[in-house]
């Protein structure tokens, strides 16, 4: 089968190459075949490729973990109720331990994962946008959690038009209701979407830096109930108590890397444990500060299937590349500028 492979760790325009591998086959009664239709670029899977070192790596490696598919052969000991046989629908996502240690991904023709990676995807959803679903909506539903937001909140939610944002401001506006207040920040570009997505009012950063002043200057001291950031945007954890109520959370996905290499990504760590453990006696941001991550799992892509399938959740897309472009994408996504999911049309049908 024809993917997409790397041996070594870097960046993608300089490791990856175009090469034949062996057709994937199941080796217990509990995995499935999928044939990939389409995969979404993720930042994590960006980080993987350009850090992780090749010694801790199966090689060659298959790039990315996000896809949709249809399922070409499915094991005799999966429960019934899963619904799985030939020619079934379905996204999902490759663990970060088969991804690393065996070199699967998803930017291939083929897979085969355990059927709790992968769901049964809604008639109503697309394919394309079905692929760009699980490793963002997982973070996205982690946000909504530990937000923890009711009826009637008001809600600064920074970095809405991205991948992780899009859906993030969904969830939110479905969670506070028509009574809440929800405000979006993102790009020039991407106002009129963020407006489509539920939003109260939109601050274009691009046209208002620095971004707190605006949001002071906009709506009042201690105004907001929670801050999303989808970005991770340090300066505007290190202002919120300008304008988030005393005792309120800021959460987050974390900094933002300058880069994806080692010195940028030790400096971003060196941030997170900074705004965790910084005393506010000694000049710490005054307010809690919570940071997440994504993993997709069987419950959460449930739930996200759910909330599709409902009209509650609509997956934005950014761009949608050939198979052969596969760099192109990569600029695209590495650029910061998506508004929505990056797709990578594998097989299309």
């Amino acid at each position: 089968m024809e993917a997409w492979t790397h041996s070594a760790a870097g960046h993608p325009a300089k490791v990856l190459t175009l090469s034949s591998r062996p057709m994937p086959t199941t080796k217990n009664d509990t995995e499935v075949l999928i044939k990939i239709t389409h995969a979404a670029l993720n930042p994590g899977g960006s980080i993987i490729m350009q850090l992780c070192p090749s010694i801790f790596r199966g090689k060659p490696c298959i790039p990315e973990m996000d896809f949709s598919g249809i399922i070409q052969q499915a094991g005799p000991g999966i429960p019934e109720r899963r619904g799985f046989k030939e020619g079934t629908e379905v996204f999902g996502s490759i663990p970060v331990g088969p991804h690393v240690k065996k070199g699967k991904g998803a930017l291939a023709k083929f897979v085969v994962v355990e059927h709790d990676c992968v769901v049964v995807k809604p008639k109503s959803l697309p394919s394309e946008q079905a692929a760009g679903l699980s490793i963002a909506g997982a973070a996205a539903l982690e946000l909504l959690r530990s937000a923890k937001l009711k009826k009637g909140d008001k809600v600064l939610v920074n970095g809405a038009s991205g991948g992780i944002g899009s859906l993030i401001f969904q969830m939110a506006r479905d969670a506070i209701g028509e009574e809440g207040i929800l405000v979006g920040v993102c790009s020039t570009d991407n106002v009129d979407m963020v407006k489509n997505l539920g939003a109260n009012e939109v601050i274009d950063y691009r046209q208002h830096l620095p971004v707190h002043e605006q949001v002071l200057e906009k709506f009042g001291k201690e105004y907001f109930d929670v801050v999303i950031d989808a970005r991770g945007v340090q300066t505007i954890f290190h202002t919120c108590p300008n304008f988030l109520k005393t005792g309120r959370p800021y959460v987050t996905v974390g900094p933002q890397p300058t880069a994806y290499a080692v010195l940028p990504m030790l400096k971003t760590i060196g941030q997170m444990m900074s705004n965790v453990l910084w005393p506010r006696l000694l000049g710490g941001t005054d307010r809690p500060y919570v940071q997440v991550a994504g993993f997709a799992n069987p419950k959460d892509l449930e739930i996200l299937a759910e909330m599709a399938e409902n009209g509650k959740l609509r997956i934005p897309i950014d761009s949608q590349w050939d198979f052969g472009e596969i760099q192109k994408a990569y600029e695209r996504m590495l650029s910061n500028h998506a508004k929505g999911k990056v797709i990578v049309n594998v097989e299309a049908v």
